[in-house]
């Protein structure tokens, strides 16, 4: 009755697996053009399929996650207290205007608001699109000669200053009548080309090496027809120049300078919007307008894009916005009172076009023009919509990944599976037979639980979680192997087939719980203290190490006893005998080389991260960009390093040659570092603009040669350092009380845990002799080290209390110990071995992305097996002979006292 209640549960949690799994199936076994057909006819299929299926997280399809941090300074308490709220109300109007499926936006402590846009192809449109803070005003622009006026008079009082000008000079500049120089202006040619009107070079202008002093500020601001520009490399000088206490002094409290949000160039005697390739001098466009606005964009009701069909803007996108009831009235009131004069629309505090008004306007609609395409025009349009934030946002962490590298992490991820379940099954069925086939079953089982939870919960799949799958497949087979060598024992006993299947599940249960509890409790502190991927690896790790438990302690005993009931065999086929079963090695008697060869391999480690390599915090701690982007055919270093020499951010030229760059894999991918604190993503963006102009022809498909961008900024970047260091030490400190409770003594806990320094300490040696950086995957690997490590130490001191209870203790605690390893040697070797498998098959296949995490869990297993015969039981030893001599000291106490 028993074993059918057994079968039935297992038939039914199969097909319930399998009904969660085939919209899985269905939904990644179509084609890209096929899924496309399907959305096209039939979107409400296509989504219940989407819904139904496993999600794959963004570094498996590609898309955005961003961390948004909402500035709440200046803010009153009342507005404090919503303004979270209002701007992740605004994003997710932003986010579903632009059509993407399933995206994710949710609050983050008391200001931050996290977004993953997921499958996303047009990155940057939608990074700048979900960003922009959009405070759209409408300010007057004073007049052209009032704005010369007061430069000059600016130009002067600094020029005076410095020594340029006499006193004199000021009060005559300020009572002399505005000089036309609209009336005067050069031709364009003759204004922008390389020879100015008084014959100098115009570069030299700006040129420190050439001019003995700094320019004056109406010089750097030449007219173009009614415009006054300022050159793009210059436009960081004019700023700082007018920020001037003594400029400020000097600028009226009602109006204020601004710069055009768009650059411009000459083009056959006109001033027209730059391109993207551009190889001309650029400008911006300085205005003067009144600091009040007239009215702002809450008033705004709607905005669509249309194209132009006057000759003025004839074929142009155009933005159309009608205001709302109350903006009508404002609207009409100061259209009617400024006819004639210029009215600046100012987004985000730059000026997106200056319109003169040409009537009033009644009916709250008019036309907002010059955003460039159309795509920049809807881009806006959608803003308008859906409102202005609150307050400004900054995105301080910023992870992109392009949709080809989403693409071969799927494919990485597949082969790598496939080709570590191959081995592993053929060593399983070689080394143990029949019983080596059922435990081949069982992890075909437990695959396919471990996806249908993930589906079922509709829960996210990343790299890392694919990586922690493989991991769950080398350590799976270790609770199979613990079973097999404890009936193989019983059999060599004498015992009957099904007294050994008895003896051998009841007695490996008590070791195989500990094991996978204490890294089920490793993987709980990951998943409580990681981002999205680390959170990914430890979801997959617990259900993994659920499933495995279910499957080996259920599955497995159910089959060996169905087939042995059926066969009336008197025998089971579980391997041929164990080499390792007879061997007696004497592991103490090495404590004190192994102990010494420990404490060179650290000290070695200590002096690289002291005083050689140090430990190099990779992004994710010390913050900064990278970049991961593909060319075809291949850049080489040398060509990417020259054009970084001059990249353009926030109208400032910096020279970013120095930083590291080098191949990633194959020839064609380049990653890029920059080590800076700046938040946004201004560095990214310069540096693939200087890119895309030097090296066009190499860039094949616009969407994928951007293949991974990572920004993380100097706040997020401390705090992911200090979630790391909470993440280790709380898993240590929960083992520590684990192990003490369960041996009923902190010696056994004690013991484990100073094992787990020594693993730890040793890999990060290790890393460091290596140049890796540390990074968060590398964190988790550390993790899962003290996981799979604790299960080889939990294992052997298992033993050790079972041969204690039998007074196996004839050679004292030192023969226990030896004893101990010497049973469990063949479970260590077997699951070292298979475990290995997985993560060399992870490494070698499953692509640079993970590739510090997948050498970094081989050290650590390495290590991780050693310490627990060399390290972990020596220091039992010695503890337990220090405890030994205290109880006896206090005995002799004790005696003499009766005396």
């Amino acid at each position: 009755m028993k074993q059918n209640w057994k079968t039935i549960l297992v038939l039914l949690l199969l097909v319930a697996a399998v009904w969660y799994l085939i919209p899985t199936v269905q939904f990644y076994g179509m084609t890209d053009e096929e899924l496309e057909t399907v959305q096209r006819t039939s979107p409400t299929e296509y989504y219940a399929l989407q819904r139904g299926a496993v999600n794959l997280g963004l570094d498996l399809q590609g898309g955005i996650h961003l961390v948004m941090e909402v500035d709440l300074e200046g803010l009153t308490e009342e507005e404090r207290r919503d303004a979270v709220d209002r701007a992740q109300e605004v994003i997710r109007n932003r986010v579903d205007q632009f059509g993407v499926a399933e995206p994710t936006i949710q609050r983050q402590g008391e200001n931050r608001i996290i977004v993953e846009l997921p499958g996303l192809q047009d990155v940057e449109r939608a990074k700048g699109l979900i960003g922009q803070t959009a405070l759209l005003e409408f300010q007057l622009v004073e007049p052209d000669e009032d704005r010369n006026r007061l430069v000059q008079r600016i130009s002067a009082v600094l020029d005076a200053t410095a020594g340029n000008a006499a006193e004199d000079d000021v009060e005559e500049a300020e009572d002399e009548p505005a000089t036309d120089t609209t009336d005067g202006a050069p031709e364009a040619p003759s204004l922008f080309d390389t020879e100015s009107d008084t014959g100098q070079d115009a570069a030299s202008l700006f040129d420190t090496a050439k001019t003995p002093q700094m320019p004056s500020l109406e010089s750097m601001l030449p007219l173009f027809g009614n415009d006054m520009l300022v050159e793009r490399r210059s436009l960081p000088v004019v700023k700082d120049m007018l920020a001037d206490p003594r400029a400020a002094a000097a600028i009226p409290d009602d109006v204020e300078f601004l710069f055009s949000s768009k650059a411009y160039e000459v083009f056959e005697g006109r001033l027209v919007r730059a391109s993207e390739t551009s190889s001309g001098a650029l400008y911006y466009v300085m205005y003067l307008v009144r600091e009040k606005p007239e009215m702002t964009g809450n008033l705004v009701e709607t905005a669509y894009v249309s194209i132009g069909q006057n000759v003025e803007y004839l074929g142009q996108p155009i933005v159309n916005f009608e205001t709302t009831d109350e903006g009508v009235r404002v609207f009409r009131s100061v259209t009617g009172g400024h006819i004639g004069e210029r009215l600046g629309i100012v987004l985000d505090g730059a000026v997106y076009s200056a319109p003169t008004i040409q009537t009033k306007i009644y009916n709250g609609r008019s036309i907002i023009t010059g955003s460039g395409t159309e795509e920049e025009a809807k881009d806006l349009g959608i803003v308008l919509r859906a409102g202005a934030l609150p307050a400004r946002v900054e995105i301080i962490e910023d992870r992109t990944v392009g949709p080809s590298l989403g693409h071969d992490s799927i494919e990485q991820g597949k082969v790598a599976g496939t080709i570590s379940l191959i081995l592993i099954a053929v060593f399983m069925v070689l080394y143990y037979r029949l019983a080596g086939i059922v435990a081949d079953i069982a992890l075909a089982l437990n695959m396919v639980f471990v996806l249908a939870v993930l589906a079922g919960f509709h829960a996210t799949l990343t790299l890392p979680g694919i990586a922690g799958i493989i991991l769950t497949i080398g350590m799976a087979v270790d609770a199979n192997v613990l079973i097999f060598e404890r009936i193989r024992e019983e059999l060599r006993a004498g015992k009957t087939v099904r007294a050994a299947l008895d003896s051998g599940y009841n007695n490996a249960l008590s070791a195989i719980v500990d094991a996978n509890l204490t890294t089920f409790i490793v993987g709980l502190v990951l998943y409580e203290f990681g981002t999205g991927p680390i959170r990914g690896f430890a979801l997959t790790l617990c259900i993994g190490i659920v499933s495995s438990l279910f499957t080996a302690f259920i599955v497995t005993r159910m089959i060996l006893e169905l087939v042995t009931a059926k066969s009336g065999s008197a025998t089971l086929s579980i391997g041929p005998v164990n080499i390792l079963a007879n061997v007696r090695i004497r592991f103490l008697s090495m404590r004190k080389a192994a102990l010494f060869t420990s404490a060179g391999v650290l000290l070695v480690g200590l002096v690289s991260v002291v005083g050689i390599n140090h430990l190099k915090p990779g992004i994710d701690f010390a913050g900064g960009t990278l970049l991961e982007l593909h060319f075809d055919p291949p850049a080489s270093v040398e060509q990417i390093r020259d054009l970084l020499d001059e990249v353009e951010m926030d109208g400032s030229s910096v020279d970013l040659s120095a930083s590291e760059i080098k191949k990633f894999g194959s020839d064609n991918d380049i990653i890029i570092r920059v080590s800076e604190s700046e938040t946004g993503t201004d560095v990214a963006d310069g540096i693939k603009q200087v890119l895309k102009a030097g090296l066009g022809s190499k860039i094949q498909d616009e969407l994928e040669w951007v293949r991974r961008q990572e920004k993380v900024g100097p706040k997020i970047g401390f705090e992911l350092r200090e979630k790391a260091i909470q993440a280790v030490l709380t898993s240590l400190v929960l083992i520590l009380v684990y192990m003490a409770w369960r041996f009923r003594q902190f010696l056994f806990g004690i013991a484990a845990v100073v094992a787990l320094f020594h693993d730890v300490l040793i890999t990060l040696g290790l890393l460091s002799l290596l140049d890796m950086e540390i990074t968060l995957a590398v964190v988790a690997a550390l993790l899962a080290i003290v996981g799979y490590s604790l299960n080889d130490t939990i294992v052997v001191f298992d033993r050790v209390r079972e041969n204690l209870l039998a007074g196996r203790a004839r050679e004292g605690f030192s023969g226990v110990l030896d004893l101990s390893i010497n049973e469990c040697l063949s479970r260590t070797v077997v699951t070292s071995l298979t475990t290995l498998v997985a993560v060399i098959v992870l490494m070698t296949w499953g692509g640079e992305v993970i590739r510090d995490f997948t050498v970094t869990l081989l050290i650590g297993i390495l290590v991780g097996t050693y310490s627990s015969v060399f390290v972990a039981s020596p220091v039992l030893y010695y503890g337990h002979v220090r405890s030994e001599s205290k109880a006896a000291r206090d005995d002799g106490r004790k005696r003499d006292k009766r005396k």
